[in-house]
Formats: C-alpha cells, sequence, structure tokens
C-alpha cells in the first residue's frame, strides 16, 4: 500500500503539471542524477512510523461463520520528501517547482477513496498531508544522513495508510455468555 499512495500522489502531482518520479534523493544527488531524468521533483520516503493511537485493541474479527484471530491493523505516518533537482534549467525554477508542490498540498491535503477511485482499487480509505517544518539542525542532520548537498525541498507526513491482513485461523465460536458476578450489599 505504500508503494500506492506514492504513485498515487505522483500521477496527482504530474496531473497538476508538476513532473515528478519516484527515488532515493540520496543516490541520484551522489551519483549527479545519473540514471534519472533530469529537471523533475523527486519523491522519496524517509521515515515510516507506526501511529499507535489510532490502533484497534481488537484481536478477532467476526465472520458468518465463526471467529477468526486478526492482529490489529497497522496505520501508518509515512513522511515524504519532495525535492527540486535541476540540473540543467537552475535554482531559480526549483524554487518555482517546490512552490507549485506546497501549493498543490495547499489546495487539497485530503484524499479519500470515495471520489478517488485508484485509492480504494489499492484499499486505501483516506489520505492526509501535513507540512513538516526543519529547523536548521535537523535539515542539515537530513541532509547529511541522505548523503548529499541541500536541494529545495518540502517534507510531508502522509497519514492513514493502513496496512491490514487477517488470519485464516479461527477460533471456536461463542454460543453463550455467562457471568458470575454478585452484588454487595
Amino acid at each position: 500500500m505504500i508503494l500506492q499512495a506514492i504513485n498515487f500522489i505522483k500521477s496527482r502531482l504530474n496531473s497538476a503539471g508538476v513532473t515528478s518520479e519516484t527515488g532515493n534523493i540520496g543516490e541520484i544527488v551522489a551519483d549527479g542524477g545519473a540514471g534519472h531524468a533530469n529537471d523533475h521533483v523527486i519523491i522519496s520516503l524517509i521515515n515510516i512510523e507506526e501511529n499507535r493511537i489510532s490502533r484497534d485493541p481488537h484481536n478477532y474479527i467476526r465472520t458468518e461463520t465463526g471467529i477468526n484471530k486478526k492482529n490489529p491493523a497497522i496505520h501508518l505516518n509515512i513522511t515524504i520528501l519532495f525535492t527540486s533537482v535541476r540540473h540543467e534549467t537552475g535554482y531559480e525554477r526549483s524554487l518555482e517547482e517546490i512552490e507549485q508542490v506546497i501549493s498543490f498540498f495547499q489546495k487539497q491535503n485530503v484524499f479519500d477513496s470515495t471520489t478517488e477511485t485508484e485509492l480504494s482499487d489499492a484499499g486505501i480509505e483516506k489520505l492526509i498531508f501535513e507540512m513538516l517544518s526543519f529547523n536548521l539542525e535537523q535539515l542539515y542532520q537530513l541532509w547529511s544522513m541522505l548523503g548529499g548537498r541541500y536541494h529545495p525541498s518540502a517534507a510531508y507526513r502522509m497519514r492513514m495508510v493502513t496496512i491490514d491482513n487477517a488470519s485464516r485461523e479461527g477460533g471456536p465460536m461463542i454460543t453463550d455468555i455467562r457471568s458470575d458476578y454478585y452484588l454487595k450489599s
């Protein structure tokens, strides 16, 4: 689902006139863009974290014939870096492209499967984007980790990517409920 979510955003950006591709920005910058089209916004996944607050505490799912064991779904927050790498047309064009990315998410930061068939086909209910702000030290650490020089970029947290696989292992059917409690007077 992670790849489908990122490809969905890439196609929406391309439809909005922002030429983009997915790739590891650290490798692309280190290679000098070899093997990648020049003058694109590069979409890189830079972090995956679990959203434990949204976790369902139940470890079963009820079916028509009984109950199946099921680990709770994992809800992910994915940090994506949009970087404009301009080898041919220059720094000013990079700034314009990053502004276009920011404008794109300012206009629409929520994508819902009820209106986006690509999301419903991929089993994604909703994607929510929020911009992240890094201070200079965090930017330095990020770009040092990526192994490259800084390029104009914007980071966004993509929320609500859910990974949920039900087990086929069944449990016994609940046939009666018994309560053994009493009231003290």
